[in-house]
């Protein structure tokens, strides 16, 4: 049984005439005929008998319209599922990224596809690099934002750069150093120190330790560690601690006069490579694409904030 005899079976009864059903379906009256006679047979029932020159539904094609009719519109449903889905308006699509994007970048993109594509489900791994790698290698998640160092000597992955982080050190505007200028490292450990720990590129760890000396290591020197950037955030507000960051994690924050950026000498001259990170051998759904096209224009957005603030 195929949709067209489907389609056929219904016309006959919507119609009864023959000849009228033919005229809606665009076929001879043999042609129909020999149509439903096949469905009939497919179905081992009579559907139609004659009567008074007219064809008269049995009870058998009475009680299968509603089945035919479903049927019908299941595989319209599908059809337009599908259409839908090549067109990338709907389908499911699993990402990741960092804490530390969740305000600039993450939060914007799903209330941006909630408006945008409120057919796709969309599931979001809040993690670093490190651990987000591995759920791209298990396909748990279709791709990442993430550190693209991570990805140097993979070959299993495909990787687009996107957007050139900087680094500084903040604090809250009612801090006490907030406005002091040349501000040394000496000064800096005179307060609480935190750092948003994670995935680090080992050149840039290296890099902090010899520019500010810290001969015991990058980390021993921090008194707060934590890959979850709302706490970091949090103590940044509530106390006088100084955070060590990358702009985008902070540009917001900046723009509404909540952190300051410190002037401290050495200046933190760091960069760090966002972009999206995904397997090679992985042929990702076309909504994939929507959702990173929002990415890539987000992105594009925040650059232009960058250079104004």
């Amino acid at each position: 049984m195929n949709t067209r005899q489907l389609q056929h079976f219904i016309a006959l009864m919507e119609n009864i005439s023959l000849s009228a059903a033919a005229e809606t379906v665009h076929l001879s009256q043999p042609a129909l005929s020999r149509s439903i006679k096949a469905l009939e047979e497919q179905l081992n029932v009579p559907l139609f008998i004659r009567s008074d020159r007219r064809l008269r539904p049995t009870p058998y094609a009475q009680a299968w319209e509603a089945t035919a009719r479903r049927m019908l519109m299941n595989e319209k449903e599908g059809n337009r599922l599908l259409q839908m889905m090549q067109s990338g308006e709907t389908g499911r699509v699993a990402l990741g990224m960092g804490s530390s994007l969740i305000d600039e970048l993450l939060g914007p993109l799903i209330e941006t596809m909630l408006k945008t594509l409120p057919e796709v489900q969309v599931k979001v791994s809040v993690e670093t690099s490190g651990p987000l790698l591995n759920l791209l290698r298990d396909r748990q998640i279709d791709f990442f934002v993430g550190d693209t160092s991570i990805a140097r000597h993979q070959q299993d992955l495909a990787v687009e750069a996107l957007f050139t982080c900087g680094f500084a050190w903040y604090a809250s505007r009612q801090h006490p150093i907030a406005l002091h200028k040349n501000i040394d490292i000496a000064q800096l450990k005179c307060w609480p120190m935190v750092i948003a720990s994670g995935y680090f590129d080992p050149a840039v760890v290296e890099h902090m330790e010899e520019l500010y000396g810290l001969s015991s290591g990058l980390y021993d020197n921090f008194d707060v560690q934590s890959n979850d950037f709302q706490i970091v955030k949090y103590l940044l507000s509530s106390s006088n601690a100084i955070l060590a960051a990358t702009d985008i994690s902070m540009i917001n924050d900046v723009e509404a006069g909540k952190v300051v950026k410190l002037h401290v000498t050495p200046p933190l001259s760091l960069t760090l490579t966002l972009g999206i990170l995904r397997l090679t051998d992985r042929v990702l759904p076309p909504v994939t694409e929507r959702v990173m096209t929002l990415i890539r224009d987000r992105l594009k957005q925040t650059e232009i904030r960058r250079i104004q603030l």
